[in-house]
């Protein structure tokens, strides 16, 4: 429910709901840390980066393995 609420713009909560969702938000009693939320951050950005850069790697190596397959049966050299 709340996936698609944050993903659709057009979607409205219901006062109701509002306020079911700001009470569980609000009885976990977890105090928020700037400090914790900060590293959280780094480390999902830092996810992220190394997942982008696996992929494009991953990409790199098909692309040379296409074309040296191509210089194969072309009889270029690569």
């Amino acid at each position: 429910m709340m996936s698609n609420l944050s993903y659709n713009q057009f979607s409205r909560m219901s006062d109701s709901l509002e306020r079911d969702l700001m009470r569980q938000a609000l009885s976990d009693g977890e105090s928020v840390s700037i400090a914790t939320l900060g590293k959280e951050i780094l480390a999902a950005i830092q996810h992220g980066v190394k997942a982008t850069w696996d992929y494009v790697m991953d990409v790199t190596a098909a692309l040379d393995e296409a074309r040296a397959k191509s210089a194969r049966f072309s009889g270029s050299h690569w």
